[in-house]
């Protein structure tokens, strides 16, 4: 079988996006000294972290990781200890910030011990740059937050908040605004990590057609000259995906 060589090229980046970065030093050098302390550490209990952390407390016991955490776990590890590690070592020298506790901020390993998933997608070719250490899961999501959607911890009333506080050129407003971006960011694109460009869940005019078909739009059918020369947003017709302040078919 003769294979492409631009399908050749793709499936070597796809395979090093998923695998060679296991084997590149770590970013996260200053928190994994941290892990090694806590192997000498002991579980405390949520309860003691409430004495200093009242009100990440009461906002945990509202939060999606409180519903679902395992009681009475054999190893110990309950409630915040879940996420942040044995709280002895803390505890004992009076507290602090990053001082004998797990950070997940500073190193998202932990997350990836319940996201499994999201280690992979973030080693695609087009991803967040979390492994690189340039930002971190708590830079879009609130791991104690009480207003929450479903399998996320990502506000409901920000749906686009988490990814307009750094892309604030998508923020508008518009004259002439996407529908899509009332539904988020995440209609169009796979936020952690995709093998296509600019995160798409789509390269091509598929993405589009999974709200524009030809069944509910039937001025789409005579399309077909101008989908074969690219994308919806590429061949010059709809470049202003996500608004326009000049033209009701989102063109610039």
């Amino acid at each position: 079988m003769i294979v492409s060589k631009k399908l050749t090229v793709a499936l070597l980046i796809m395979v090093f996006g998923l695998f060679g970065a296991a084997g590149s030093p770590s970013v996260f050098a200053d928190q994994g000294k941290v892990n090694d302390l806590l192997k000498k550490a002991k579980y405390v209990g949520t309860e003691t972290c409430a004495t200093c952390h009242d009100k990440e407390y009461k906002e945990y016991k509202l939060s999606t990781h409180y519903r679902i955490f395992v009681k009475n776990d054999t190893t110990g590890a309950e409630g915040c200890e879940t996420c942040h590690g044995p709280g002895s070592i803390h505890v004992d020298n009076g507290g602090g910030v990053g001082v004998g506790i797990i950070n997940p901020k500073k190193d998202p390993e932990i997350c990836f011990t319940c996201h499994t998933d999201k280690r992979m997608q973030f080693r695609l070719p087009y991803h967040h740059p979390v492994l690189e250490g340039k930002m971190s899961c708590s830079d879009c999501h609130d791991p104690h937050g009480i207003d929450v959607r479903p399998w996320t911890a990502t506000s409901e009333n920000g749906v686009n908040e988490a990814c307009f506080k750094c892309h604030t050129d998508k923020r508008g407003p518009y004259i002439f605004a996407h529908d899509a971006m009332q539904e988020g960011c995440s209609v169009c694109h796979q936020v952690h990590g995709s093998v296509n460009d600019k995160m798409l869940i789509a390269r091509d005019l598929n993405l589009c057609l999974r709200c524009h078909a030809t069944v509910t739009n039937p001025a789409l059918g005579g399309h077909g000259a101008r989908w074969a020369e690219g994308t919806c947003w590429s061949t010059g017709c709809h470049q202003a995906v996500h608004g326009s302040n000049f033209n009701n078919h989102l063109r610039y």
